[in-house]
């Protein structure tokens, strides 16, 4: 078995910067250029090695178990303490692929495919101005491919993108967080079995985006647009009918936050939120079954109000929330859901 992994990284004043309890520390990070990991399992990398050999390896007495993961992080910054301005800015490519291409190699062992790309993340004890932008050229993007003969084994492919995180424990002060027209983020999961995954197979495909997330137990005053792409496209080729279970999910998080207090907010939504969940049987025709289920979420403009430390506060909230934008799902065999300006109190 041969993996390739790529990592490639152009950027400028970015990163991840470390802050113990540093007080009232100001930081400026700015990123443009690639992230870029790629995993390749393929028997066309293998050509050199006997069939012998091969069959050897996927023994899953010598194996065990197939697995390639990627992650990419840019623009982090992590206190102990207090924070006094944080802004961050990213207009480059996170992009990882995971690729397995054994067409005519039976799978008796478990495989699973991961990708987690995090652009834009802030934790402190407390931040007293956070300015995230996930700019019109960004983009962050997952692709799990797999293609096999024969699935003994069960079989995983799970995508997460994350933009403009605020994670504070006592408070955040004054918050800008942006996703800009152009910038996308997008998973992508795709297995195509050549014959029959068997009775004891089971195949799972997740999907998420997060962006403009905030948690802190008092935020004062809050400004927020998202105005990029969400997509999650979870794809399932048969070559023949039957076989074991199927999960597909996919989840798109825009403008979230969770504060015992809150004084000013605003969010506006102009954005694209898209699931897609395909199974496809051997015509090419899409299927169902009750082996099959299909889940998607899309999530918008959405507060929590959690119980304050001190007790119930009865304070004034000032908000306002706008959202005109398209949210499309499909893959029906499940449950689905599409929130859009939503408040929840939980006191």
């Amino acid at each position: 078995m041969r993996t390739l992994a790529v990592a490639t990284l152009t950027l400028a004043g970015c990163g991840a910067a470390l802050a113990q309890n540093a007080p009232l520390a100001e930081y400026r990070q700015d990123a443009t250029g690639f992230q870029v990991v790629e995993n390749t399992l393929s028997r066309r990398t293998l050509e050199a090695l006997t069939d012998e050999f091969m069959q050897t390896m996927l023994d899953p007495a010598a194996l065990g178990s197939l697995s390639q993961s990627g992650s990419n992080l840019v623009n982090s910054v992590s206190s102990g303490g207090d924070l006094n301005t944080v802004r961050q800015r990213f207009n480059g490519t996170q992009k990882i692929t995971n690729s397995i291409a054994l067409g005519q190699v039976n799978i008796h062992a478990d495989t699973v495919q991961t990708g987690d790309n995090l652009a834009g993340t802030i934790t402190g004890r407390t931040i007293n101005l956070a300015d995230q932008l996930l700019g019109a050229d960004a983009r962050q993007l997952i692709f799990n491919e797999a293609e096999l003969g024969i699935l003994y084994g069960s079989i995983s492919q799970i995508g997460t993108n994350t933009a403009n995180m605020a994670i504070a424990e006592y408070s955040i002060g004054t918050a800008n967080q942006d996703i800009v027209r152009g910038a996308v983020q997008l998973v992508e999961n795709r297995l195509e079995v050549a014959a029959s995954a068997s009775v004891a197979a089971f195949i799972e495909q997740h999907g998420t985006n997060f962006g403009n997330m905030m948690v802190s137990d008092t935020v004062e005053s809050v400004e927020r647009v998202f105005a990029g792409d969400q997509i999650v496209r979870n794809t399932v080729v048969l070559g023949e009918l039957g076989g074991g279970p199927i999960t597909q999910t996919g989840t798109n998080v825009a403008n979230y936050v969770q504060s015992s207090r809150i004084g000013t907010i605003s969010q506006e939504s102009t954005g694209v939120q898209l699931v897609v969940n395909e199974i496809i049987g051997p015509s090419g025709q899409l299927v169902s079954g009750p082996n099959y289920t299909q889940s998607s979420n899309d999530v918008v403009n959405m507060i929590v109000l959690s119980p304050p430390t001190g007790g119930n506060d009865n304070a004034d909230i000032e908000l306002s929330q706008t959202a005109d934008y398209p949210q499309q799902q499909s893959g029906g065999n499940g449950s689905s859901g599409q929130t859009g300006n939503s408040v929840s109190v939980v006191r």
